[in-house]
């Protein structure tokens, strides 16, 4: 069995727009107007290969910062992300006028204004503060069946051609790929908001400043030829087609690879989602496993769990991250988040086996759930359900601290005595995660017991001397433990931990 690698990180793709604030599918017609530049560039069928798949992995490290810039940006990150994006940062007109047009739509003009002052203040070194996303993106890309240059390519997001940048190189040191995925997302973005005439405006403004004239230059040739076929009825098809040479194929490791991937950067999106989705996964696997011998039922159960959340990366991390009772709207918002994950996951028929479990999560038997309000179905999406109730339940929020195993289990059954959970997969769940609690733990990597409680506490994003707090232990133990902690696990930077803490489990002992 193979598919297409495009359709999978294609789909996919739509959850990094959307935690970068964008409209869902810029990265995909940002990667055709990249594509189509290069062959005009000359660039050979290899570079291109790895221009594609990069294009398509620019946002996957926007969630390393979401929480924190939520907590600086009025509880909004998106449109925050969304309007730097678009600016040219060298230039504080440019900067304040995105900013003003954009962010933060919902509050009056003189409670952002201070913040943007602040922002447009900094000048270039506000452009440093997207550093872990390139960290975060390299790190994720080095997991997924890509050809082996795109981690190069990623290496260097957003950078300029001019050298205003302050870390990255400049002009021809940066890899053509990256100057040209540069310069296609500000353009895109630039088309969605006022259309083409405003994308070539940009252009022309931006030509030897923040992009490459060359790039620039092959563009302007020919507008209207590289932007063929990018309408919202036409961009998927053109998508598919502009992938350069044969398309690549995957296996069901490669889907894998890029559902556990997407797991993990829905979950870094917050401290208090931190090793959700594999944890609900992982219990959701176990499960099914007890409940029937359909082994394709149970992976398909698996790569459900791991996708659930991913529709939550388009809601702001200021009503995630809230410590009082959400709005009424606020509600409302966090609620239409497996109406994201579902569209997401409708894009192609590769994930037919798992949308409707995926999607399922906030269902209930009796039609009171969200958010399509319809009957719970029996089976694997009824594991997936009470599994992910289960886990929000035992682990910390920011409105209070988690339930003891027990009381958790009695929420459930009052659940299901109510009829909005079903028995038999609610018990085989709640079996499972008895199981699982009584497991004798057995750390990767020779870490010890108390480098693994560290490691979990700085996953979750938490500060040295928080982690010192929670587990008794004074800061410079904990600064001792990571230091002999990172050689091991290969890591350089907390957001490398942490990622690394998720991928080998720790958050699912």
């Amino acid at each position: 069995m193979g598919w297409r690698l495009a359709e999978i990180l294609g789909a996919l793709s739509l959850a990094t727009d959307l935690s970068a604030g964008n409209p869902p599918g810029t990265s995909l017609s940002a990667t055709v107007i990249a594509v189509r530049i290069g062959h005009r560039m000359g660039l050979s069928p290899e570079d291109l290969s790895a221009l594609y798949y990069a294009g398509l992995l620019r946002f996957i490290g926007c969630t390393s910062t979401s929480s924190e810039t939520a907590e600086i940006a009025l509880g909004d990150e998106l449109t925050g992300y969304l309007a730097l994006t678009r600016a040219d940062l060298a230039d504080p007109a440019s900067a304040r006028a995105e900013l003003e047009a954009i962010f933060a739509p919902d509050r009056p003009m003189e409670e952002k204004q201070a913040l943007i002052d602040m922002i447009v203040g900094m000048g270039p070194e506000v452009m440093a503060l997207g550093m872990p996303h390139c960290r975060q993106a390299v790190a994720i890309a080095r997991r997924l069946p890509v050809p082996a240059a795109v981690t190069a390519i990623l290496q260097h997001l957003e950078s300029r051609w001019d050298g205003q940048h302050p870390v990255h190189p400049a002009g021809p040191d940066l890899l053509p790929q990256t100057r040209l995925i540069e310069f296609a997302v500000v353009a895109e973005l630039h088309r969605r908001a006022g259309g083409a005439v405003s994308m070539i405006e940009c252009a022309r403004a931006r030509r030897g400043g923040q992009f490459d004239p060359e790039v620039v230059d092959r563009f302007l040739a020919d507008p209207a030829q590289i932007l063929a076929g990018l309408g919202p009825a036409q961009e998927w098809d053109s998508f598919l087609a502009a992938e350069p040479g044969a398309p690549r194929l995957t296996g069901r490791r490669g889907l894998r690879q890029a559902s556990e991937a997407l797991a993990d950067f829905t979950d870094l999106k917050s401290p208090w989602f931190t090793g959700h989705s594999r944890r609900v996964a992982g219990l959701a696997l176990r499960a099914a496993t007890a409940a029937q011998d359909d082994e394709d039922a149970c992976q398909a159960v698996f790569d459900a769990g791991l996708l659930h959340d991913i529709g939550k990366n388009a809601i702001p991390n200021g009503i995630w991250d809230k410590p009082g009772p959400l709005t009424r709207f606020e509600e409302a918002q966090a609620l239409n988040c497996t109406l994201y994950t579902e569209q997401i996951l409708r894009m192609t028929p590769v994930f037919d086996p798992v949308c409707e479990a995926a999607c399922s999560v906030h269902e209930r038997r009796d039609g009171s759930g969200s958010h399509r309000r319809m009957r719970l179905p029996d089976g694997g999406a009824a594991v997936l359900a009470a599994a992910n109730l289960y886990d929000d339940l035992t682990n910390d929020k920011p409105t209070g601290p988690a339930h003891t195993p027990g009381d958790a289990a009695e929420i459930l059954l009052r659940e299901v005595h109510a009829g909005r959970l079903p028995h038999r997969e609610t018990r085989i769940v709640l079996d499972n995660a008895g199981l699982a609690s009584r497991a004798t733990p057995v750390w990767p990597d020779g870490m010890t017991d108390r480098e693994a409680d560290v490691l979990r506490e700085l996953a979750r994003g938490r500060s040295n001397k928080d982690i010192a707090r929670s587990l008794g232990i004074s800061p410079k133990t904990v600064d001792n433990h990571l230091q002999n902690l990172y050689p091991k696990i290969g890591a350089e930077t907390r957001t490398a931990a942490a990622l690394y803490a998720m991928q080998n489990g720790l958050f699912s002992i």
